[in-house]
């Protein structure tokens, strides 16, 4: 299950519900109604204005909150290649950041050209953590935007960590 939080309403996607989201209102997490997509939901971030959904393929999928339609689609690249395998997205400073499934590593991707700007490699992180496992994979990014600090931790792990990034330029 996937939640973007977004004023009073809180939609979900999900892997497998059958291309069915769900809406809830904040507050008392009243049902709001339910709304048809496409595919697969593996992550989704509030970029602006737009949802931006993820799918475990190199395509970012934009839409709409008020209706939940797709407004528009980029394909992520690393140079010329496609970059499959997107999960968990968050939105950091005009950009999107994802973990790419069953690796160490997160990408900062351009939301408007798809290109992938730099990758953070937590290789580590897993071990330091404890997780035992091929399913005990890096699958979370938090940032908190007012402390400018970013967490992240994965399936299965016992520890969540907040990283400090070195400007490289």
């Amino acid at each position: 299950m996937f939640i973007a939080l977004r004023g009073d309403d809180n939609p979900r996607f999900g892997r497998r519900f059958g291309g069915v989201g769900h809406r809830w209102r904040i507050g008392d997490l009243k049902p709001l109604g339910t709304f048809a997509y496409e595919g697969e939901g593996w992550g989704v971030a509030i970029h602006g204005d737009s949802l931006v959904l993820s799918d475990g393929t190199p395509t970012l999928r934009f839409f709409d909150p008020a209706t939940m339609r797709e407004t528009r689609r980029v394909t992520v690249r690393v140079g010329s290649r496609p970059l499959a395998r997107l999960n968990e997205l968050e939105a950091i400073d005009g950009e999107i950041w994802a973990n790419v499934w069953m690796t160490d590593m997160i990408v900062r991707i351009d939301p408007d050209s798809g290109d992938v700007r730099s990758m953070i490699d937590l290789t580590g992180l897993r071990t330091d953590a404890g997780a035992r496992g091929l399913d005990a994979v890096l699958n979370g990014i938090a940032w908190d935007a007012k402390g400018k600090r970013l967490f992240v931790t994965g399936k299965y792990w016992p520890k969540l960590y907040e990283i400090a990034l070195a400007d490289c330029g």
